[in-house]
């Protein structure tokens, strides 16, 4: 298993916007976990960790909100087309 750099931040009160994750739900973000690799030579597809969960409150995007009270969503930097371009310049503001 390879050596990994996590930073986890508590978000709640900064007011981020929520994170409408692949149209299934919308995440409000409480808590950030930034893992990222320490040989990692660089961005991928301008992503630098290559992992990043966001947890919080969350509901269904249509009326009604059906969904899970809580959720933690996982973003991989492989597939840079669900990451909103906010998280992109979080993760890279805070990349060790």
């Amino acid at each position: 298993m390879r050596e990994t750099i996590i930073k986890r931040f508590d978000v709640e009160d900064q007011g981020l916007p929520e994170i409408n994750y692949r149209n299934k739900r919308l995440v409000t973000p409480e808590i950030i976990t930034l893992v990222y690799l320490p040989d990692d030579p660089g961005p991928v597809n301008g992503i630098y960790p290559v992992r990043v969960e966001v947890e919080g409150p969350c509901r269904g995007p249509g009326p009604g909100g059906d969904g899970p009270a809580r959720t933690t969503e996982v973003f991989h930097r492989v597939w840079p087309q669900f990451w909103p371009a906010w998280l992109i310049a979080f993760a890279a503001e805070h990349r060790p």
